[in-house]
């Protein structure tokens, strides 16, 4: 009999370090019961003990509740959020338009006039190839280039910053009164369109540029075609109403200056492009030394072939 019980004290034993392994394995299951603790006398007097879990026990039903429960998963992937578009003004374009309406409105002081007008025969004032374009013709003239230009602007202002849009506006100007200096070198210049047509052939290099980031990318580029054909057809009607004279060679100087003064000029591309940023470094540097190579030979061909000349020429 004494065996027998060392026997059963032993299996008790044993029980319990059972029990409290399972507590340390099983954290939810923070009690165990007696009556949970079955015995069996198997032939031999062997008695076996044996653990049930209860299924009323809190933490074994929220953990059998979670792990049985099936989690709905939705039927289409969540869209990917677009980033949300920014409206603000152009501001320099605004300042820059109604320093154009003040200067046309003094358009009567004749010295005004005199001092800021592209004139052919003054090319050694270096500052009448870009003080032309706070001149203008007449209000429909004024007019048709202040809302382009603010239309125009004011994306650009937005997504490349306004000391680029400055640029490409002021390098415009000068390319188009240098272009037209050379094509048509006894034609007086007025106007800002030279630097509205560079606005507009620049967000061709800012679509490059910016390639999957932009919003409404094929309307815009569907914009800048429309208004570029909108423009070559009007051509002939300044003439045909006796405005005088279109400087056609400065919308296409300007236009030409566009594309190259954006990809030199501003200053931000796109951070997800497949293309290799030195391809489009490579790309900036060729627009930039196009740009210079152009200017210069503007300039040297300007002094050469007509200034010089013309100081020749007895008077």
């Amino acid at each position: 009999m004494e065996n027998h019980s060392n026997g059963d004290n032993d299996l008790i034993g044993s029980a319990m370090d059972a029990e409290a392994a399972l507590l340390d394995v099983s954290p939810t299951l923070s009690v165990i019961s007696s009556p949970d603790l079955t015995e069996s006398t198997y032939p031999g007097g062997a008695v076996s003990v044996s653990f049930s879990a209860s299924p009323q026990t809190p933490g074994y039903k929220k953990v059998h509740e979670e792990n049985l429960t099936p989690r709905p998963t939705p039927r289409h992937p969540a869209p990917p959020k677009k980033p949300k578009l920014r409206i603000r003004l152009p501001y320099l374009m605004i300042c820059v338009s109604l320093i154009e309406i003040y200067v046309h409105c003094l358009g009567d002081e004749a010295v005004l006039r005199r001092w800021l007008v592209y004139d052919p025969r003054q090319r050694v004032q270096a500052w009448r190839f870009a003080s032309y374009m706070l001149l203008h013709s007449n209000i429909l003239h004024l007019s048709l280039n202040v809302v382009i230009q603010l239309v125009l602007a004011a994306p650009l202002e937005v997504e490349q910053g306004w000391l680029g849009v400055a640029a490409v506006y002021l390098g415009g100007g000068i390319c188009g009164a240098l272009g037209a200096s050379l094509l048509q070198p006894s034609l007086y210049l007025v106007g800002a369109s030279a630097g509205v047509y560079a606005l507009l052939t620049s967000h061709l290099a800012h679509l490059y540029l910016c390639h999957g980031e932009l919003r409404y990318a094929g309307w815009r580029l569907g914009a800048v075609f429309l208004l570029a054909g909108a423009d070559v057809a009007s051509v002939p009607v300044p003439a045909l109403l006796g405005y005088g004279r279109v400087g056609w060679a400065a919308h296409v100087a300007g236009a030409l200056a566009g594309p190259l003064l954006g990809l030199a000029i501003f200053p931000n591309q796109s951070k997800k492009d497949s293309r290799g940023r030195k391809f489009v470094r490579f790309v900036r540097f060729l627009a930039g030394l196009g740009v210079m190579l152009l200017i210069v030979g503007a300039i040297l061909g300007n002094i050469y072939l007509i200034a010089i000349p013309q100081q020749r020429k007895p008077s």
